[in-house]
This record gives structure tokens, sequence and C-alpha cells, in this order.
């Protein structure tokens, strides 16, 4: 059988050493991944056993959601710690926002929104918005999560990393003297800021006199701070006992009516944030694959066993060895300092997205169609529907001889092998694997072996629907009933935030929220059931 495999679908079988296809060692081997593609991609082995689940401590779904999630709110929302490092840049001509309680230009490091709303957030009685123009290309580092949430337990991990080495819980409201301390670090590999996310996306921009020209610096009519409302997202972030109350805010002359309430203007900066909740996310950033970092990398063996035990929203990086940070410090510098051009131009997000786009709605249909509560006349019924769905979704891998010997299909089931192979690597499997980056090969790992226990689910699924159109009620309940079994222990493995949503549908000017700093509403901010929020609660004044 195994000759046969060879012939009808031969692999790309890469050497211990990680050699190109001449036999030449891979240029880029930067001390972290040699091997790489050996150690962390699909074998040809894990298809001729292809039924074998994968390793408890696999970490290649996790870096394949983090890839499929970057620069989209509603994912980073959902997992607010980070695990991902990725050079970025903003494209000459995009422009930028900033608010501000004066009319100076900054020459400190400082923040800056993608949109007017966030930006008009800040500044009290007198409220200065500036928008500048990024005059050249802007070299970034882009930390993934909800980095820019003010939280002790993990959010801020990734850039406390690289600022000072550590998570800095106690440091999570420092923020001049973090924007300074990643400012200092970055100067000498050239880079100019950073992009975070709490409820929107934001750039901590170094030297704002460099890369930047300011298009309008305007004096806006004031917010009313002191309007009463009822906050749908309750308080706001504590005042640090150093900044003082704001004075009372006057309306210009000749001014009739209300003030801008601020509620109202939190409202809408958070639907702003809303703008790039999904695909394509915020497309003012542009991300460098070829150097992404990540933190799920199992050769952090450090991080492997402080994950042992918790949900996923509660991984971070306390617990990195010494040997590790160290090791990572290395790989960072060693991408930001290697010769521009280095690596593939693969679109991984575009790849990784693909995947979600054609099986995030259908394991959750083939679940709703697989669930008890299902209504059906019989289990004859529901199992030959929820078949015609699995067929669909196997379709574009079964030849005309991908069909078993022998009944039943379980008997031996290596007739699959083709089928889970082709669906597994089709995406990835004619990708040379000489011009990736060691870092991009983490990512096609990362993208295959979450294909393959796709496949590997929709394939054991197939061996017992394969022929449950013969069987009796009983038989096809039991079918049924594995069959939901399989899909939802797939989907919690997968996690992935599409399969969080209000339900119903938001409204007309509502907004679906998940709890974000510094919008953390009720008594638990780790409840992330999604709940819709309207500004007309927010402004009743």
């Amino acid at each position: 059988m195994k000759c046969k495999l060879h012939r009808v679908f031969p692999l790309l079988l890469v050497t211990a050493a990680f050699s190109l296809p001449s036999g030449r060692p891979y240029p880029n081997g930067d001390g972290l991944h040699q091997a790489a593609f050996q150690v962390h991609g699909v074998s040809e082995e894990s298809f001729l056993e292809w039924e074998l689940p994968p390793d408890p401590n696999s970490t290649h779904h996790l870096i394949f959601d983090s890839v499929s999630g970057f620069l989209q709110r509603w994912p980073n929302t959902f997992r607010r710690n980070g695990h991902s490092i990725v050079p970025a840049v903003i494209p000459t001509g995009t422009v930028l926002y900033h608010g501000r309680d004066d009319n100076h230009v900054p020459d400190v490091p400082e923040w800056f929104a993608f949109d007017f709303e966030h930006a008009f957030l800040f500044g009290v009685s007198t409220c200065y918005v500036m928008s500048v123009q990024a005059k050249r290309d802007l070299r970034l580092l882009y930390f993934d999560g909800a980095s820019a949430a003010k939280m002790k337990d993990g959010p801020m991990d990734t850039q406390d990393f690289v600022a000072w080495r550590k998570p800095r819980p106690d440091k999570h409201f420092s923020e001049r003297e973090r924007i300074n301390a990643l400012c200092d670090w970055g100067k000498p590999f050239g880079v100019d800021g950073f992009v975070r996310m709490e409820f929107h996306f934001e750039v901590m921009i170094c030297d704002v006199l460099d890369g930047l020209e300011v298009v309008t610096l305007l004096d806006l009519i004031p917010k009313n701070v002191t309007a009463p409302y009822d906050r749908p997202l309750v308080d706001p972030p504590p005042r640090p006992p150093s900044r003082p109350a704001p004075p009372p805010v006057v309306p210009p002359a000749g001014w009739r009516g209300s003030l801008p309430g601020f509620g109202r203007i939190r409202f809408e900066a958070h639907v702003a944030g809303g703008w790039h909740d999904l695909a394509p996310g915020e497309t003012r950033v542009q991300l460098d694959y070829t150097g992404l970092i990540t933190f799920y990398d199992p050769a952090l063996s450090s991080l492997v066993e402080a994950r042992q035990g918790k949900d996923k929203s509660n991984y971070r990086l306390k617990g990195l060895s010494a040997a590790d940070t160290a090791r990572v410090h290395a790989e960072l510098q060693s991408v930001l300092t290697r010769k521009q051009g280095t690596g593939s131009s693969v679109d991984w997000g575009s790849i990784a997205r693909v995947v979600v786009e054609r099986y995030a709605d259908r394991l959750e249909h083939l679940r709703s169609l697989l669930s008890p509560n299902a209504t059906f006349k019989d289990a004859a019924e529901q199992a030959f529907t929820a078949r015609s769905l699995l067929v669909v979704m196997l379709a574009p891998y079964m030849t005309i001889v991908d069909v078993p010997q022998r009944l039943p299909a379980s008997a031996n089931v290596s007739w699959l092998a083709p089928v889970v192979h082709r669906c597994a690597t089709t995406q990835t499997s004619r990708i040379p694997l000489g011009m990736l980056t060691p870092q991009e090969v983490l990512i096609h790992a990362a993208v295959e072996n979450t294909l393959r226990e796709i496949c590997r689910r929709l394939a054991l699924l197939w061996v017992q629907f394969f022929d449950v159109e013969e069987a009796d009620d009983a038989m096809a309940a039991e079918v049924i009933e594995e069959g939901h079994r399989h899909i939802d222990e797939l989907m919690n493995w997968l996690g992935w935030s599409l399969w969080v949503r209000c339900e119903p549908a938001c409204g007309l000017g509502e907004n679906c929220y998940l709890p974000s700093w510094p919008f953390l509403k009720g008594d638990d901010p780790y409840d992330m059931t999604p709940r819709c929020i309207i500004p007309e609660e927010a402004v009743r004044e």
C-alpha cells in the first residue's frame, strides 16, 4: 500500500538538515527553526495513519487561529492575550488622527488612531484633533490580541516582553514609560512605532516629526463630559491620581443647543472599531508574514508546560524561561536586521481565511444537523441530510477510486488516506519550501496541521455515514450521535471566534459587543457572551 500511495500522491520530503531541494542548507536558518518542517510539518506517516489524533500539546491550530485573525477586532477581543509579534508597514499617504488638550504638535512618542471617532475621545475642556499623513512608509511591529488593554493578566505581555523581557502587570497603566521603553528598544532597528488594539486599533509613533506630516490641527467643538447618561459599557478607565478633574465645559460663543455628549462619542468610537471586526480587518496596516514571531512556537518548551490545564483565553507568556526568552529576542533581532525581501510573497493571511471561509459555516451547519435538538421526522432523514453536507465538504478531494474495497467501510480505513491528504495539503503542497523563512515554515505547518485535523474528523464521519442510508433507524441514531461528538470536539479544538456572535443579529444602529477594555460591562469581564448595545442607552441625557 505504501508504494501505491507514493505513486498516487508524492509528498515533499524534507531532510533532517532542512535543506533546499538542491541539498544546500537553508540560507536563513537563524537558529530557532532548524529542521522545522520535519519536526512541525505534516509527515507522510501522518497520512498513512490518518485517523490518529494530533498531539495534545500541538500548537498548530493556535498559530493558525492567530494568523487568520490578525488585524481584526472581533477575534482579538475574543482572545485578549496575544501571542504574536509581526513586522508591519503603514504605507505612504495613510492618514492618522491624534486628539489632545492643546494645539502643539508632539515632539515625543505619542498614540495615534486610525479613525477620527477614536481620536475624538481625547481632549476634554478643549479638544484639538490633529490629522497627519505618512510621508513615507512607516516601519512597525504589530502585537496581536487586545494588546492595548490595561489589564494585569496577559493582554500586554508581548509588548512588555519586547520592552522589558518579561510581563510587567505592575506597569499596566504606565503607558508613557512603556512607549518610551519600546521606542528606545526599536530605534537601533529602524522601527517607527507599534500597532496595538483595545476597542479599536491604534499606533504608537516614536518620532512624530520624522515620518508624519500635519494635515490639519483643529480646535473642535468641546464634549459635554458631565451630562448624565446610562452607560451600556459602564465606567470609563480610572483616572490616574496625578490627573485633575476636567474644568467645566464652556460652549463656544454663539452655540445653541446641547454639546456632543461623551456617552454618544464613546459609543461611536466603539462602532468605528467594529468597522474592522472581521476580514479584511484594518487594511491600513500591511503585515510581513515572513517575519512572524509567535510564542505558540512549539520550540518554546517552557510555555508548553505553562499552558497545561488552562483555557485558551488564559494562555499568556508568564512562565517563559530565560533560555526561551533569549532565543525569541535573538529571533526578533534576526528578523528585523536581515536583508529586505527575504522569504516568499505568499499571502498567508488569505490562505488562512480561505480555510476559515470554507469550513466555518459548514461545520456549524453540520453540528446543527447532527444535534439532538434538530427537527427531522426520523433518524434516517437526519442522517441523510447530514451525509449530503458531508459529501459537499469532501467532494473536492474524492475520486472515483476512493471507495472501500469491502464493507463495513471501517474494516480498513486506508482507502481514505488519499482523500485526507488532498484535503489537508491542497493549499500548501506546491509552495516551494526553499523559498520560505523559518517563520513562514511554522505558518505552513500550522495551515497543514489544522487542515489535517479538520479533514481527519470529516473522514471519520464519512466512514460512519458512507452506507448509513441502508442502516435501520437505531443504527442511524447511533451514527448521528457519534458524528455530533466528532464535530463538537473539532469545533472546540479550533475555537474560531466566528462562532461567537450576537443572536439574533443586532438591528440597524445597534452594535454587537464583547467585553473590551476600558468598556468592561458587568461583573465578569471574562464573560465573552456577546450582546447588542444601542446608542440611546448611552446618551439618555
